[in-house]
């Protein structure tokens, strides 16, 4: 855990989650645990900076490098959380944090998180009724062709 401090004070970053299927597996490593991570699986990470850094192009590259070195034995893909929807972050932060700079700043986050993800939810499912709605009433017609 040593490492995921530097890493996150070297690049001025808030939140460090881990998630998808090989979170968990992550975790154990992280702990010091011999683990094997799964064959055509990668390790989902996602960071949340302070502050966007100004060329995040050489930032991604140099932060996936120390991730990987960090992760040794996992592929990684690496997210940056002010990239992705409320809906994304909602299943970001559904995995494992592995790093808060602050405590109190991160469950306020991930509240945030939960109440735009409620909303745009509920707005997605609203819209989605409105459309099979005016399909049925005849507002639009589909007309299928098989291999056209």
């Amino acid at each position: 855990m040593k490492l995921i401090n530097e890493i996150a004070e070297k690049y001025k970053i808030s939140l460090i989650y881990l998630f998808g299927s090989q979170a968990e597996l992550g975790e154990r490593y992280l702990h010091g645990e011999d683990i094997k991570p799964e064959p055509y699986s990668d390790l989902d990470i996602a960071v949340l900076f302070e502050e966007i850094p100004e060329n995040i192009i050489k930032t991604y590259g140099e932060l996936y490098r120390d991730l990987c070195f960090v992760f040794e034995p996992f592929e990684i893909d690496l997210v940056f959380m002010h990239e992705q929807d409320s809906l994304f972050q909602y299943e970001i932060i559904k995995g494992v944090r592995i790093y808060a700079k602050d405590e109190d700043f991160a469950d306020e986050y991930e509240e945030l998180v939960m109440k735009k993800a409620s909303d745009l939810s509920f707005k997605q499912k609203e819209f989605i009724k409105d459309v099979l709605e005016a399909i049925e009433d005849g507002y639009f017609q589909f007309e299928y062709k098989a291999n056209s």
